[in-house]
């Protein structure tokens, strides 16, 4: 039986923590057997953890030779955190590089920036699995588009300017040409943040639980997202599955989820680890434009790919390798 914290992530809110509810679900709704108690890791046969684990654990699975499989999101780089991603890499490097039998990506581009700042693995070693949604909470609905009040909304754990300051920067520059509501949507913990929603255009929400937070996009013309190098966006994951339009940066693993209509995507660099000084908020606003003048091409796309990124496809993935491990020891 397979050791999974879960009970470690049942009060955090984040990309980690929604996708170990996601993960729980549906092994449970699969029959799945697992450990989530910690006092009873040595009962377990093998154990998943998502980034970095408890230093004293992994060394008795490692001791005793026991599958340790780790999922990766991003990692921290010299652009932004200067000397200090060293320090802040230390565990996940460790784990990663002297621990770990398996590891799980989100995306390709986590892959590359993992493999910029970790060191490469061999391709036994790996496998790339996408975030799903809960399909059963995000799921398309039909809604009329209304030029004359657009609905847009962003998602997110707002711990810097850079996940809202361009998009309120790109939407002040349209308040004159459209009528519109921004809602904001998640913890918002940076005061600069708080300044810059004190916006009339703007509605806070507040933190939500899924199904709200599905009803809301629901109701939403356009998603958009900002985030600097994302691994594999949530956020987006859920908004593509209730058919709702995202425009965002390039940047991440933007383009690699969003393939089926990058022309939504302002550009920023060539860079792997790119910089918020080339998040240029014109470059979104005329994204911003392009999806509102051409709304209903742009829908029609978002919801013929609503099928993607379904968390209970990713999760038999995850079993798979699960199985797989721990048939070989």
């Amino acid at each position: 039986m397979i050791y999974i914290p879960f009970n470690l992530y049942k009060q955090f809110i984040g990309g980690p923590a929604t996708f170990m509810k996601n993960l729980r679900k549906h092994l449970l709704k699969r029959s799945y057997k697992f450990i989530d108690n910690q006092e009873d890791y040595k009962e377990s046969d093998s154990i998943f953890f998502p980034i970095s684990f408890n230093r004293k654990i992994l060394k008795h699975f490692k001791k005793n030779n026991l599958p340790i499989i780790q999922r990766l999101d991003g990692v921290y780089y010299p652009s932004k955190h200067g000397l200090k991603y060293i320090y802040f890499n230390r565990e996940i490097k460790a784990d990663y590089l002297k621990y770990s039998d398996f590891i799980i990506f989100q995306s390709e581009y986590s892959k590359i920036e993992c493999f910029a700042m970790l060191g490469k693995i061999r391709e036994e070693k790996y496998k790339i699995i996408y975030n799903g949604a809960d399909k059963s909470v995000f799921y398309p609905e039909k809604k009329e588009f209304n030029k004359g009040k657009v609905i847009f909304t962003t998602t997110g754990f707002y711990r810097n300017k850079d996940m809202i300051e361009p998009v309120v920067l790109a939407l002040d520059t349209i308040k004159k040409k459209y009528n519109f509501e921004l809602k904001i949507i998640g913890p918002v913990t940076d005061p600069e943040v708080r300044e810059l929603i004190k916006r009339q255009y703007i509605t806070y929400l507040g933190v939500m639980d899924k199904e709200d937070i599905a009803e809301e996009l629901r109701k939403t013309d356009i998603l958009i997202h900002c985030q600097l190098n994302p691994a594999c966006p949530n956020s987006v994951i859920e908004s593509i599955s209730c058919g709702v339009p995202v425009v965002g940066f390039e940047s991440g693993s933007m383009r690699e989820v969003l393939f089926f209509s990058p022309e939504l995507l302002a550009g920023v660099s060539d860079e792997t680890f790119q910089r918020y000084k080339d998040f240029k908020h014109e470059r979104l606003r005329e994204k911003i434009e392009l999806c509102i003048e051409n709304y209903g091409k742009f829908k029609e796309k978002f919801v013929k790919n609503s099928y993607l990124y379904d968390s209970e496809d990713s999760c038999g993935q995850y079993i798979k390798i699960f199985e797989i491990l721990r048939q070989q020891t």
